[in-house]
């Protein structure tokens, strides 16, 4: 869907990108991160061509992005930024149906469309649709956002820092959305982020950078296992790299189930991560928790020994 070839953009005399080459196949979310200033948001804008490269080819479906009207070809890419972008003086529904009225979608078509997106991301249309952004929460303007973003039903949406700007439990909230919107939709979707727990658990795949190079790519898993030096260790997390990987197993991995003793007095839910249930031990001083289904029914158990990957119970 997405290729870069040894691109390079220059401001002046410095380098921001310095020759990288990515390929970002259909349906995958591929997360950017890097230190500030590592060139993660300038790829992001060549893109779309926000920022024209210097150097290297990009390339959208086999076609080089230069052979498309620069136009044309935002209105065929998603765009979500960290401020929203949201028009002021517009309604929440106006905002959202923005593009589609671009493409001269009949009146009805962009109705329709806008509040398929509302219901999608979570927006009631009677309580939001006339709203204007000044009365929206920060996790209300982002959700008007992404579904701006979605309302021609593009194939590819470019994220920069989306959720930077919320508070924790907000952003922790959008996260999740967003990994469900992404199981439903399979959109191919560029996410920079500079926050690394946010990375590793949205994305398929993770694209390190360093000083306007890619330093390593892969899953997110292999990365933590394998980084390819000190600098993306550290940006792992260093030695809390067994923890990144904890928060992206879930429970249901590695549970037993019920076994003839008695139930374990303190539960967690089976599509937990490890990382919680570790948590849960650690608090309450246990070391075997009852596990969970949606509706708080035992289906298993799990030990200390399970969560540490250890065979026996």
């Amino acid at each position: 869907m997405i290729e870069l070839f040894d691109v390079t953009k220059r401001f002046g005399s410095e380098t921001a990108v310095d020759g990288i080459s990515l390929r970002v196949e259909k349906g995958e979310l591929c997360a950017l991160v890097g230190t500030s200033g590592c060139g993660k948001s300038t790829t992001l804008r060549m893109i779309n061509r926000l920022i024209e490269h210097d150097g290297g080819e990009i390339h959208l479906d086999g076609q080089p992005v230069r052979n498309f009207d620069e136009v044309e070809l935002r209105r065929r890419i998603g765009y979500v930024i960290q401020s929203t972008g949201l028009f002021p003086h517009w309604t929440v529904a106006r905002n959202i149906g923005l593009v589609p009225r671009l493409l001269k979608w009949p009146k009805a078509r962009v109705r329709e469309r806008v509040e398929e997106l509302m219901h999608l991301l979570g927006l009631s249309v009677a309580e939001f649709a006339d709203k204007y952004p000044r009365q929206l929460s920060g996790g209300q303007a982002q959700r008007v956002g992404v579904a701006r973003a979605l309302a021609a039903d593009p194939d590819i949406l470019l994220m920069d820092e989306p959720f930077g700007a919320l508070d924790p439990i907000t952003r922790e909230t959008l996260q999740q959305e967003m990994r469900e919107l992404q199981a439903r939709l399979h959109k191919t979707v560029v996410f920079v982020t500079h926050d690394m727990d946010e990375a590793l658990a949205l994305a398929d795949r993770l694209v390190v950078m360093h000083q306007g190079r890619i330093v390593q790519q892969g899953k997110p898993i292999e990365l933590l296992h394998e980084p390819a030096n000190p600098f993306v260790e550290s940006l792992l997390g260093g030695l809390d790299r067994g923890l990144k990987e904890a928060a992206l197993i879930q429970v249901s991995e590695r549970m037993l189930p019920l076994g003839p003793r008695l139930l374990a007095s303190e539960r967690i839910a089976y599509g937990a991560p490890l990382s919680q249930a570790l948590s849960v031990m650690l608090w309450h001083r246990v070391d075997r928790l009852t596990v969970v289904d949606e509706e708080d029914i035992p289906i298993g158990e799990l030990s200390l020994r399970r969560l540490l990957g250890a065979k026996a119970s």
